[in-house]
């Protein structure tokens, strides 16, 4: 009740005790009617009794110092709340039941058992003079062990980060129309006048469970391989990208790819804009896919997009495929990877695109270890220690790398003293968690 003695609303009250509580100790839930008015009132009326909002993630954090969970467990909880699919959300619910951790344990047990081998033969050479040898048979068992688990993990991160795929090409090669079409929907707009294209234009679908952010980049220009443009032509559609062939013609004048000239004129400066944001789209993709216009020899700018791509995870696509095939075939033969034929304006190949992209995404059914980054980073660490323990040359080396294996392993549970780690881990909760 209003310090009037006016009611706030009728609540249920529902008490949890310790230790058989979510955190661990004495808790009580409020349960009221929805809405905003009666929330804010019980809160305001907590407040003045002495209470405090909780921060991000406190009740789980809770939870972890009193030892009710491990750290990947409290992460679980973030990632099913955070889930955009049913593979996501399936792989956070077993790491918070413990999938995770059970495996951290069987590692670590492996390590102990390892550093005390290790140790032994150390002490035996100390006292009796014995050289003792690296058990790099027992070595090579456990880094085969985390190798197959951080392949696992790697096929699985995208699971719950989600990946980013970039598209990108030369001017008029048909990228929005590709984008539309991955999405589903019209969200980018589509003109047979190259460069319609000025701004990133993002959606996220979900490709065999995965979260993927497309985004449509403007096209890439390479100096001596400048588009023309011209009166857009009353008929066809304009999801082919054809360049018309009527009109008053006049070159646009672009930056050389690579350099940053200064722009003097207004449609300069937005193309040097549209670069900038294009280069940042390709250095944040974890897939980038190329498209390429079938319908004309490649020029510059498709050297261009084969040197931004290079070494890179990506997918060479070859557009226009319902008009005649101009595209060299030595150009096709230096993509990075075998060209998929499609056309955005029928539609054809589109389908088998989906399924390449999901494969370089490592995407599908089937069991897998979804871990988010930091933990990839720690089994990452802890199997580079190992490799570095196996070619130790001595037994004192091996024993250091050895227990540096066993720290870093350590940090996907982290204990509940590293305050650092706990606090990178709940920043990203939200205040109900």
């Amino acid at each position: 009740m209003t310090p009037t003695r006016e009611p706030v609303d009728q609540v249920m009250v529902t008490v949890y005790r310790a230790p058989r509580s979510y955190t661990g100790e004495e808790m009580a839930e409020i349960s009221c009617h929805g809405g905003t008015v009666a929330a804010d009132g019980i809160m305001s009326l907590l407040i003045d009794a002495g209470c405090r909002p909780a921060e991000p993630g406190e009740f789980t954090r809770r939870a972890v110092l009193a030892g009710k969970m491990t750290l990947s467990q409290a992460e679980a909880v973030a990632d099913m709340a955070e889930a955009r699919s049913e593979p996501a959300y399936r792989c956070a619910l077993a790491r918070y039941r413990g999938a995770l951790s059970g495996l951290v344990a069987g590692l670590s047990n492996d390590l102990s058992e390892l550093l005390a081998e290790v140790e032994f033969n150390l002490g035996f050479d100390e006292h009796d003079t014995v050289s003792g040898a690296v058990p790099k048979t027992r070595i090579n068992r456990i880094t085969a062990r985390l190798d197959k688990t951080i392949a696992s993990a790697e096929r699985g991160r995208f699971l719950i980060e989600g990946a980013n795929v970039a598209i990108v090409g030369r001017p008029n090669a048909g990228k929005s129309s590709l984008f539309n079409r991955l999405v589903e929907e019209e969200r980018a707009i589509t003109s047979p006048i190259p460069g319609t294209t000025r701004d990133r234009v993002d959606a996220t679908v979900v490709l065999a469970g995965v979260p993927v952010r497309l985004v449509d980049t403007a096209g890439l220009t390479a100096q001596g391989d400048c588009p023309r443009t011209g009166t857009v032509p009353k008929t066809g559609s304009p999801r082919t990208g054809t360049v018309p062939k009527t009109g008053s013609l006049r070159p646009r004048t672009v930056p050389k790819v690579g350099r940053s000239p200064v722009p003097r004129t207004g449609s300069a400066v937005l193309t040097a804009l549209a670069l900038a944001q294009t280069a940042k789209a390709v250095e944040q993709a974890d897939v980038i896919v190329a498209l390429f216009d079938g319908s004309r020899p490649a020029g510059p700018s498709d050297r261009a997009v084969i040197a931004a791509i290079r070494g890179r995870e990506s997918i060479c696509v070859m557009n226009k495929t319902d008009l005649p095939c101009r595209l060299d075939r030595a150009f096709a033969r230096n993509c990075p990877s075998r060209l998929t034929p499609v056309s955005c304006r029928t539609g054809a190949g589109i389908g088998r695109l989906r399924s390449r992209l999901a494969r370089s995404l490592r995407a599908g059914p089937g069991p897998r270890l979804a871990v988010n980054r930091r933990q990839l980073e720690a089994l990452s660490s802890c199997r580079d220690a190992l490799v570095r323990a196996g070619s130790a040359p001595t037994l004192e080396t091996a024993a250091l790398e050895t227990r540096s294996a066993i720290d870093m392993l350590s940090q996907v549970d982290a204990p509940a003293t590293s305050t650092d780690i706990l606090d990178r881990v709940f920043a990203r909760f939200c205040i109900g968690k």
